[in-house]
């Protein structure tokens, strides 16, 4: 009976929270962008699901739910003089303007969450029995394996959220002075959109 009530509590917990995963960066100047287009003297080129295809699965699960876009872009300047990406830039989904949030607000969406993996602390409970000529030997395997797995999957899961915010921030285009002639990568993010073809017009 205590066995089988050991395989139900961890069942219970990898249920809850699964393993936490490292994060794969994304490198938006190495992708092949199909979708593209140039409006004002404005190139434009983006790729959306691309935490999805750089095998970052807990993120992807969490964008869709909280309904956030994650997406590579390439932008490049063909116009005379300097463009601000917020001062003289909007960006669209189909016919209406959206909006882009920050590295941070980004990464608190749809970050692992860190302190579900303390649900593992109660394997600290778990107990091998192992009976020879009618006595039974008892071995608290748990002391170790339940604070071990507990704080191994939040140190991966709190390293894997660093990650993911230092690259968010490292290719952060919001308030980008794009000179003329220059071609920049960067990953954005907005919310409350499908997969509306996207465009960047200059604000008149």
């Amino acid at each position: 009976m205590k066995k089988i009530l050991s395989i139900k509590i961890l069942t219970i917990i990898f249920f809850l929270s699964g393993c936490a995963s490292t994060y794969k960066p994304i490198r938006p100047q190495t992708l092949n962008y199909t979708a593209k287009n140039e409006d004002d003297g404005v190139f434009f080129a983006y790729k959306y699901d691309v935490l999805a295809e750089k095998g970052n699965a807990k993120y992807a699960k969490r964008e869709d739910k909280r309904d956030v876009k994650v997406i590579a872009v390439k932008l490049t300047n063909n116009t005379d003089r300097v463009l601000n990406t917020v001062d003289d830039l909007q960006f669209y989904a189909g016919s209406r303007s959206i909006f882009l949030l920050d590295p941070l607000t980004i990464k608190n969406t749809i970050k692992q969450p860190v302190p579900i993996y303390l649900l593992y602390l109660l394997l600290s409970f778990t107990n091998i029995y192992v009976t020879n000529n009618n006595s039974t030997q008892v071995y608290p395997i748990g002391l170790a394996l339940g604070p071990g797995i507990s704080v191994g999957n939040m140190v991966v899961a709190g390293s894997a959220n660093t990650n993911f915010f230092d690259e968010l921030s490292e290719y952060n285009i919001i308030n980008y002075n794009l000179q003329p002639g220059e071609t920049i990568f960067g990953i954005i993010g907005t919310g409350g959109i499908n997969y509306d073809p996207l465009h960047v017009k200059i604000k008149e």
